[in-house]
């Protein structure tokens, strides 16, 4: 598969991808466009957006979905814009590090020495504009909601809603011909937040990877987080073991595994055992008295 454009809507398109089948976002307003996600590496980012400029000369802004390496890397290329994300930008050049540096050793362990050169290079550029909540961006004549998803795939999901033309840019909150990845996830939330911005039925719901689908498929795939969830509260609380959780849920082993592991890292530690006060020695209750008869007379005629 080959790197091409697929136009989901009027002026709304996605840019699929041939490495990590990675799927990229442009909504085309009348005055600008919104980039969501911008690539695994600076020349991914080039790429990008000299594919952009064949479809629009419009100013942009960027928009990252999450704060995952291949969702936000390619940013350098696009030179100085509005870059809107949930996470801060301290946090996106922390943890953008740390995966740089993770990756880059990745990438050489496996042969693939030119890759890691490429990403140990890209510049980090960390978003400068912080969505709490939801935000409306007016591209003009069309805005776009940026609106915060919670605690689910990460902890700084965010997904694109644009309401005229029935379209979610989800992310990694859903993922079409792959599992989802649970490694930095929250199994018991991910669902609720899913069910809850799928609540307006859009028409099309673009994943972070893979094809767009429509609103039944991401449907359906909300359902499979649900069981997960479910399946590793059962497990927690001793109604299933791991090996059945391994062997019956909706997307394999691996991904089952990571999440479980995943809700062992989130659960708090039991509270220390305290020791018990010494006895202390007992003494006898004092004597109860109980009075039953009466040493007076009361004179009732009086």
């Amino acid at each position: 598969m080959s790197d091409r454009w697929i136009e989901v809507a009027p002026r709304v398109w996605v840019r699929r991808l041939q490495e990590l089948d990675q799927t990229l976002g442009l909504v085309i307003g009348d005055e600008s466009c919104l980039v969501i996600d911008t690539g695994i590496n600076a020349e991914a980012g080039f790429a990008f957006a000299t594919a952009i400029r064949e479809k629009t000369d419009l100013p942009w802004q960027v928009a990252y979905t999450h704060d995952h390496f291949d969702h936000w890397f390619g940013t350098s290329a696009f030179g100085e814009s509005a870059i809107w994300a949930v996470g801060d930008g301290a946090h996106y050049i922390r943890i953008g590090d740390e995966q740089r540096k993770a990756w880059a050793a990745r990438y050489r362990r496996e042969g693939r020495e030119e890759d890691a050169r490429r990403i140990a290079r890209s510049a980090l550029v960390p978003p400068n504009c912080r969505v709490n909540g939801a935000i409306g961006l007016n591209l003009g004549g069309r805005t776009v909601v940026l609106r915060q998803a919670g605690l689910a795939h990460s902890d700084n999901d965010m997904v694109i809603e644009v309401p005229d033309a029935g379209v979610l840019f989800a992310g990694d909150l859903l993922e079409h011909g792959a599992p989802p990845s649970y490694d930095a996830a929250f199994p018991y939330e991910w669902p609720q937040a899913v069910e809850y911005l799928l609540s307006w039925k859009p028409a099309v719901v673009v994943p972070g990877h893979g094809d767009p689908a429509d609103y039944w498929w991401a449907r359906a795939q909300t359902r499979d987080l649900a069981e997960v969830a479910r399946m590793c509260g059962e497990v927690s609380q001793g109604f299933l073991t791991e090996e059945e959780a391994l062997a019956h849920n909706p997307f394999g082993e691996a991904p089952m595994r990571a999440a479980l592991d995943r809700c062992k890292a989130l659960t708090p530690p039991p509270p220390p055992e305290t020791t018990a006060p010494a006895a202390q020695p007992q003494t006898p209750p004092p004597p109860v008295i109980v009075y039953d008869v009466f040493d007076y007379d009361v004179d009732l005629t009086r």
